[in-house]
């Protein structure tokens, strides 16, 4: 049993995986599995590098055993131990796993950079999982952190500007980078970060706010003791924030990463309604008039910056009225009325790798503190490539540090070398009609034949090491 396949068993066995579940987790035949620890067979270096994307680390960490205390591993080592469905979990790590090694990445660069991690206010309410009622002492927490942050107004002027003072960074992602059933994402360690996925577009910022609330939550109350080295992710829903947990109204199919998992879901949304629409606020701007009514819910949207789901079921709440009128008021003919401007858009160049990262990557590019091959990792690029434009990056740190043809050479290298074809060596390279064409030489420079590769050279790479 070698190296790679040592690592990758005892990652599992961290994990508390079985085989099939583990298999699934690196995309791989469960055979393969069942072959390493039957010691019938090695893993290949292939496999390890994606077990350290699957779990959010790098291949030296893996082969280190450095997991149990890693993010993404935390939450299956969670799931495996307190009743969760290895299968809902399997849905979301791939983007869970994508979160983290940006927030990890984002850590590095502004330690480096000797940006402090500030400390959080901690919650005087009980944050136990699992307990209590709906609103599960949420509106508790929304009036707390109201006082703590000193905000007199109904409404909160900016999400944004509230996690900037916290010092909680954001990672913010395109609708195509992750699937639409993924909403938001937040850990607190290495420092406290929160994803937000754009999945109505960048230009739906009341559901960005109700998405900031809800991790806001998430990062307040939900990473303390034994749980703090989680990462959670947080589900679309469309339903009633303050609905019983798994019920119907909830609007979101129960899924159970671990024990309780459903609870903590509807607390955050329990607590984003209260501290976005307050209940003496609502009643304020809706006095003397019909709850019931389109123009109410519309002035609700406009007065506390929130979309109309939640308008609707804050009002259902604040009034006492029941589930079924609630659906009536969210089916009946409307308009949407938002402003095409506020604080609470996202940024306009965003993206797990082109937004806040690329930021960190270009000024410590630029003051020296990483080196241009660093800046390629970091962005997941190819030496070949040229680093993305950005106000703080000239043409020569953008350069590629390499050709097209140096990398098409060294798959050809690999290629000779894995068939055992010694002496003979990669020579001109020129772009042909179906991929690269490679002339392969011998050692008196003689062209002895041709080596042709598709254009795509990270699926070359990958058949190297399949």
């Amino acid at each position: 049993m070698n190296a790679v396949t040592r690592a990758l068993l005892a990652a599992r066995d961290a994990m508390r995986l079985d085989q099939a579940s583990f298999a699934a987790l690196l995309d791989m035949d469960l055979s393969e599995v069942q072959a390493w620890e039957a010691g019938t067979r090695n893993a290949r270096s292939s496999a390890l590098v994606r077990c350290a994307r699957s779990l959010a680390l790098t291949v030296e960490e893996v082969l280190a055993g450095d997991v149990h205390h890693a993010s993404v591993p935390s939450l299956f080592l969670r799931a495996t131990g307190h009743g969760g469905r290895l299968s809902d979990l399997l849905e979301f790590s791939p983007d869970l796993a994508l979160f983290v090694e940006v927030a990890r990445a984002l850590d590095r660069l502004r330690v480096d950079a000797g940006v402090l991690v500030p400390p959080l206010p901690a919650p005087p309410v009980d944050a136990r999982w699992g307990t209590g009622a709906a609103p599960y002492r949420a509106d508790e927490l929304a009036t707390w952190l109201r006082a703590q942050l000193d905000i007199t107004t109904a409404a909160i002027p900016s999400m944004r500007a509230i996690y900037e003072r916290l010092g909680i960074g954001i990672v913010w992602a395109r609708q195509e980078e992750m699937s639409p059933s993924v909403d938001g994402a937040s850990l607190r360690v290495p420092r406290p970060t929160v994803l937000v996925h754009l999945v109505e577009g960048s230009s739906c910022w009341w559901r960005t706010r109700m998405t900031l609330a809800h991790e806001l939550c998430h990062v307040l109350c939900d990473f303390t003791d034994e749980r703090r080295n989680l990462a959670l992710v947080s589900p679309a829903s469309t339903g009633d924030a303050e609905a019983a947990a798994g019920s119907r109204a909830a609007g979101a199919r129960t899924l159970r990463l671990f024990q309780d998992f459903a609870w903590i879901e509807q607390r955050a949304s329990a607590f984003a309604s209260h501290f976005l629409v307050p209940d003496h606020a609502l009643r304020d701007v809706l006095s003397g008039r019909n709850p019931v009514a389109e123009d109410s819910v519309t002035m609700v949207c406009t007065a506390f910056g929130v979309g109309r789901i939640t308008a609707v079921s804050r009002i259902k709440h604040v009034f006492g009225l029941s589930e079924s009128l609630r659906l009536e008021m969210l089916r009946r003919p409307h308009e949407e009325r938002h402003a095409s401007t506020h604080p609470d858009l996202a940024p306009t160049r965003c993206g797990l790798r082109a937004g806040v990262l690329l930021d960190e990557v270009a000024s410590g590019l630029a003051q020296g503190r990483i080196d241009r091959v660093e800046a390629h990792r970091v962005l997941g690029l190819a030496l070949h490539e040229p680093l993305p434009e950005h106000p703080e990056l000239s043409a020569s740190l953008r350069a590629p540090l390499r050709s097209v043809s140096d990398d098409v050479r060294d798959i050809v290298r690999v290629a000779l070398a894995r068939a055992g074809a010694s002496g003979l060596r990669p020579g001109e390279v020129r772009r042909g009609d179906a991929g690269w064409c490679v002339a392969v030489v011998d050692a008196t420079g003689r062209a002895v034949r041709e080596h042709v590769l598709s254009f795509d050279l990270a699926a070359e790479r990958a058949k190297l090491s399949a």
